[in-house]
């Protein structure tokens, strides 16, 4: 394909809606940055904050394939993913509200209590977007539509944070972090005026049999992923790529503070550059799909995603680790596009709420696993080494799907899709 393809009115409504509600996100999504800050300056311990990683990735995994079993029978799923998502952004107006009503010993363990509660419609948020943007994208716009979405969502959080940094300088702590996170909840609620217009045909519901046993209902679910083995062959090489991203999670940080001994304005600096290649990324890879395969894309980006850990554990020079990280957002955008495309591909439509919350529980568990290892890494074998191990990771999730990709082409296996 050497164009983007042409969209009905209906299709050009649903992009421009997706789009609107980029910028909302965008906003939503620079609570990400603050929140820590918020909680280490109230006295959280290093603990506690820890927890605004690991609450929302256990409740993924436990709860992701209920919630998807739960909305596999909406016949309309864009309201619930619209009040879904509404209801976990209006926590960080919640929290804000909360830290200005109670004592400040109370504070933290009140956000986190509001947080964990606010993960159970997330969770379930999560589950629905891939249906939700693939319904709104076809077949052959995922690229083009999620790569403009995300490259405006990135560009738009990077503003806001610019912005809120700003802002907060204003008010006195805390009450500045308050009305920062009221704010942020507005913007999800912009978000969900725009996102419940998102119109798409109804699903089906998947009712099972008033006479089918507990036993058979709890056991359909099960027989169906494990009857797609298009799918259940993805999730297995796309949980190792997920492993060595968390992987990397801890040893990123401990690189640049105690390996580089990079100064704040150097961390930002390599911020900024994986975000600006995350941006170019998506925009680059949304006009690249236009010529190349799913496949295509994936594998050199997963390639790139393996290179960076393996150059960022032999380099002692800072602008070297920032072009490090411009490349290293590059393929995570590369890999993400592509990885999306891949999943939906394999998705039978009128199952695809099941099968993505199946996604995002395997998912989540490496998410939740990879993370505690990456710092044993640290402890046992040291920052530099466990990069190097990071890299082995992301090169066999490289090797996983160029294997799968060669046995297509060579006929040993059938990539049966739906």
């Amino acid at each position: 394909m050497t164009r983007a393809p042409r969209r009905t009115p209906d299709e050009a409504r649903r992009y421009t809606l997706v789009q609107i509600d980029s910028v909302f996100v965008g906003i939503v999504a620079a609570a990400g940055t603050f929140l820590p800050v918020f909680l280490v300056r109230l006295g959280a311990s290093g603990t506690a904050v820890g927890l605004l990683t690991a609450i929302p990735a256990f409740a993924a995994f436990t709860l992701a394939i209920p919630f998807g079993r739960w909305l596999q029978g909406r016949r309309n799923i864009v309201p619930w993913y619209s009040r879904l998502r509404l209801a976990g952004w209006l926590s960080y107006g919640v929290m804000g509200v909360a830290s200005a009503l109670l004592p400040a010993n109370l504070a933290v363990p009140a956000i986190l209590g509001v947080w964990a509660v606010a993960s159970l419609p997330a969770v379930a948020g999560m589950v629905a977007f891939p249906i939700v943007m693939d319904g709104a994208a076809g077949p052959q716009g995922r690229f083009d539509l999620l790569g403009r979405r995300w490259a405006i969502s990135g560009v738009v959080t990077s503003i806001s944070v610019v912005v809120a940094g700003q802002a907060l300088i204003i008010l006195p702590f805390p009450t500045n972090f308050e009305w920062l996170f009221v704010a942020i909840s507005l913007a999800g609620v912009g978000s969900f005026l725009v996102s419940r217009r998102i119109a798409l045909p109804d699903q089906d519901p998947g009712v099972h049999p008033v006479s089918a046993s507990a036993r058979a209902r709890l056991r359909a679910p099960v027989d169906l992923v494990r009857g797609n083995r298009s799918f259940v062959r993805f999730e297995l090489r796309s949980l190792v790529y997920t492993a060595s991203t968390g992987l990397a999670m801890p040893l990123l940080p401990l690189f640049y503070v105690h390996e580089m001994h990079a100064p704040n304005s150097w961390i930002g600096i390599i911020g900024a550059s994986q975000s600006a290649g995350a941006v170019v990324g998506y925009l680059a890879v949304r006009r690249l799909a236009r010529h190349r395969s799913a496949t295509g894309i994936l594998l050199p980006a997963l390639l790139a995603a393996a290179a960076v850990p393996a150059t960022l554990s032999v380099l002692s020079w800072l602008p070297g680790v920032a072009v490090a990280a411009f490349v290293g957002g590059l393929a995570v955008a590369g890999a993400q596009l592509a990885l999306f495309d891949e999943l939906m591909r394999r998705i039978p439509r009128q199952h695809g709420v099941t099968f993505s919350s199946v996604d995002q529980s395997l998912q989540n568990l490496a998410l939740i696993a990879a993370p505690s290892l990456g710092g044993f890494l640290e402890m046992g074998i040291g920052i530099r080494n466990g990069l190097v191990v990071t890299a082995a990771v992301a090169l066999g999730a490289f090797a996983l799907f160029a294997l799968d990709w060669w046995r297509q082409r060579r006929g040993v296996v059938r990539d049966e899709r739906p």
